[in-house]
C-alpha cells in the first residue's frame, strides 16, 4: 500500500481513538504499524463500497471484449481496474449481469457510473475520512488491544460516522447517490424495511 503522509495521518487518527501511540511509517517494525499496513487497503475498500461517495464517482464508456458470453447476453465489457462498486448504467431499463470482472449486456455500447478506488486521501470528503478512521480503529482494536469492548465501541462510532457521512453526501447530490443505493439493492433483490425510496426530482 502507499505510504504517503496523508495515509499515515489517517492511520494515526485510528490509533488515537484506541489510545495507541502514533507511528511514523507503515514500514515500521512496531505492531501498530505492521497491523495497520495489513488491514488498511481492505478496510478502505469496504468503506468505499458502503455508499456511492460523490468524491469517488467516475463515469466511463466501457470497452467491449472481443469474446462474447457463452450464452444469455450478446456482449461483455471489462470493468475498470479501479472499479469497486457499480452505481448505475446509462440505460437503467436494460438488463445486465456482473460476472468475473465483466458486465454482460445486450447493447453494443455501455456507459456506467461507478465507485472508484481512489488512493489519494487528500481527495476524500472530511466526513468520509472520519468514517474510515473509525472503521480502521474497529479493525485494529482486537489485534492491538485484545479488547472486545473496544471493538464494540469503535464499531458503534463507525456506524455513527458512516451514517452522518452518507447523509451529508447524499444531500449534496439531490438524493441521486441515495437513489443509487436503492437502485443497486433493488436489482440485487434487497429491501430495507420501513424506508421509502426518496422521490426523483
Amino acid at each position: 500500500m502507499a505510504t504517503a503522509a496523508a495515509d499515515i495521518d489517517l492511520v494515526n487518527r485510528a490509533l488515537a481513538l484506541l489510545g495507541v501511540e502514533a507511528i511514523t511509517s507503515l514500514a515500521d517494525t512496531s505492531k501498530p504499524a505492521a497491523t495497520a499496513s495489513v488491514l488498511f487497503d481492505d478496510t478502505r475498500a469496504a468503506v468505499f463500497r458502503a455508499h456511492p461517495w460523490n468524491c469517488l464517482i467516475k463515469r466511463v464508456s466501457l470497452a467491449q471484449d472481443a469474446v462474447a458470453p457463452a450464452y444469455g447476453y450478446t456482449y461483455k465489457y471489462a470493468l475498470p481496474a479501479d472499479y469497486l462498486r457499480l452505481i448505475n448504467i446509462e440505460n437503467e431499463l436494460e438488463t445486465f449481469q456482473i460476472e468475473d470482472n465483466f458486465i454482460l449486456y445486450d447493447e453494443d455500447t455501455l456507459n456506467i457510473r461507478y465507485v472508484a478506488l481512489n488512493t489519494d486521501i487528500t481527495k476524500y470528503d472530511p466526513l468520509l475520512k472520519d468514517a474510515l478512521a473509525a472503521r480502521l480503529a474497529y479493525e485494529l482494536a482486537q489485534p492491538l488491544l485484545q479488547s472486545t469492548g473496544a471493538m464494540s465501541d469503535m464499531f458503534a462510532l463507525y456506524e455513527t460516522k458512516l451514517k452522518e457521512a452518507r447523509y451529508v453526501d447524499a444531500q449534496e447530490n439531490c438524493y441521486e447517490t441515495l437513489e443509487a443505493d436503492y437502485w443497486l439493492e433493488s436489482r440485487q433483490g434487497l429491501n430495507r424495511p420501513n424506508i421509502q425510496t426518496p422521490p426523483r426530482k
